[in-house]
Formats: structure tokens, C-alpha cells, sequence
């Protein structure tokens, strides 16, 4: 398994445990406006993404519109440590 599909199993396990959906899926391409949530609901998951991948994800609503952005910013982070 890749870094990038490790990041998205990781991501898709915090996002299954805040949803309280055992089958939740999401790919790199799947959008954070079509994840049902709102915008309290939003910033509480990358919460806790940020707490449980030990990154820190700066919501732009311009650029960080997919879960594979998501996956790009936590990847980029990694790579510098």
C-alpha cells in the first residue's frame, strides 16, 4: 500500500467513526460539500483528522475542495518530517 492510499484509509477510518457509518466510503475524488455535512460538522472532522493524523489542515474553500486535497496537504507534511 502507497502513502497516498494509506492517507485515504486513514482519513475514511476518522470519517466512518464521525459519521457512525461502518461502510462509509470516499475516494480522492469524492467532494467535502457532497460528504452531507455542514460547515460546524466540517471543521469538527478535519479536527479530528488533523488530531488523529497529526497534521494540520488550512480549510480554504478554494483550494481544498476534495478528500484528495485532504490527502495532498497531510502527504506534504509527512514528506517534510
Amino acid at each position: 500500500m502507497d502513502n497516498d492510499t494509506s492517507t485515504l484509509a486513514e482519513i475514511e477510518k476518522v470519517m466512518r467513526e464521525f459519521k457512525g457509518q461502518s461502510d462509509f466510503k470516499i475516494t480522492e475524488n469524492t467532494r467535502l460539500d457532497a460528504l452531507g455535512l455542514d460547515s460546524l460538522d466540517t471543521v469538527s472532522l478535519m479536527m479530528d483528522i488533523e488530531d488523529k493524523l497529526g497534521a494540520t489542515i488550512e480549510m480554504n474553500k478554494d483550494t481544498t475542495v476534495t478528500i484528495g486535497d485532504v490527502v495532498n496537504i497531510i502527504e506534504a507534511q509527512r514528506s517534510c518530517v
